[in-house]
């Protein structure tokens, strides 16, 4: 698989920007497009994207300010694949909600995309909608709109750094800026659900918001708003890069899962449940005994003890430490 046509050579660039930026841009492409590959050869794709996703909310929420740990989702709001909706941050009314637009947004299309439309969860209060500053959102989607002649990945960096500044939400302005520029970026294809960038500024530690702003803890050089811009798209390029890479290295960790999995089955007769439970639990945030008998068709005893055995052969563990309800994750 290729995904030159997505991230394409633009003529000229050298023109434009300096050397460092053109170098982070091209191991950004390279980092994605790895990603991109190994996402569309993996022999398990709802596992890998299940577990890019983990790794994007994880992200999201860090730049949000906030600090958490995936595996308190499942213990906090349950094993459901929609549980991560209940989470009170900006992201969660847009992550994997495909945005409407191909070119740069407009202003229409972004309250489009922001705007609460899913399915209610039972027992728990909608979200309120994100109160959108209109005059603050056009003003940016005209600024937005001349960065339509960038390469989409240049281009990516200015709209996540634009929008944060122009702050069109009275709160989630960087993050719901970061997502917007992501998923511009990566146009087409499943990688993104808004958070590759995330993951890579979390990975790197970028001082995101400082440098957003020009004010950082390090000696500086030159502080104009060219050079601010400059550093902007560096961390953003980079942060591309990075999160391609993660996605490489979770490719890697998890095909090694799977090939334990097959030498756990390899002595077992063909009628086991081994396999589909573990596959089961490497699709969802985490699994519970009740879910997986519902699930395979089995009764609680049965699945309690296929879950030991899963446990046993290091495919699943435990990540309630023994206490009731309990849940487990697959061992990566």
């Amino acid at each position: 698989m290729t995904i030159e046509v997505q991230f394409a050579v633009i003529p000229c660039m050298s023109g434009h920007f300096s050397s460092v930026v053109l170098n982070a841009y091209g191991a950004a492409r390279e980092g994605l497009a790895r990603a991109e590959e190994r996402l569309a050869l993996f022999p398990e794709p709802a596992i890998l994207i299940a577990h890019i996703r983990s790794a994007e909310q994880e992200a999201l929420g860090w730049l949000e300010g906030e600090s958490f740990i995936p595996e308190q989702l499942a213990m906090n709001y349950g094993y459901s694949p929609r549980a991560w909706r209940r989470w009170p941050f900006a992201f969660v009314q847009a992550f994997e909600r495909k945005p409407p637009w191909s070119a740069i947004p407009t202003a229409d299309a972004i309250r489009a995309w922001l705007k609460t439309d899913d399915p209610a969860i039972e027992g728990w209060p909608s979200p309120a909608p994100l109160a959108i500053a209109d005059t603050r959102l056009e003003g940016w989607a005209r600024q937005a709109a001349r960065l339509s002649a960038l390469p989409r990945l240049i281009a990516s960096a200015d709209l996540a750094a634009s929008f944060a500044r122009a702050a069109p939400l009275p709160h989630g302005s960087i993050v719901i800026g970061a997502m917007l520029a992501d998923r511009h970026a990566m146009a087409k294809g499943k990688l993104s659900a808004g958070g590759i960038a995330a993951i890579g500024l979390n990975q790197n530690r970028a001082p995101w918001r400082a440098l957003l702003t020009g004010v950082t803890d390090d000696d500086l050089d030159e502080l104009t708003t060219h050079a601010r811009d400059e550093r902007c798209r560096l961390a953003w390029l980079e942060a591309l890069g990075a999160g391609g890479t993660a996605v490489v290295r979770l490719d890697q960790r998890l095909r090694l899962w799977l090939a334990r999995l097959d030498t756990a089955c390899a002595s077992r007769r063909k009628s086991s449940h081994l396999r589909p439970l573990a596959l089961l639990a490497g699709a969802g945030p985490s699994l519970t005994v009740a879910r997986a008998a519902k699930a395979l068709g089995l009764s609680r005893q049965a699945t309690t003890r296929l879950i030991a055995e899963a446990c046993k052969a290091h495919l699943l563990r435990e990540i309630t430490q023994g206490n009731a309800f309990r849940r487990y994750v697959i061992a990566v």
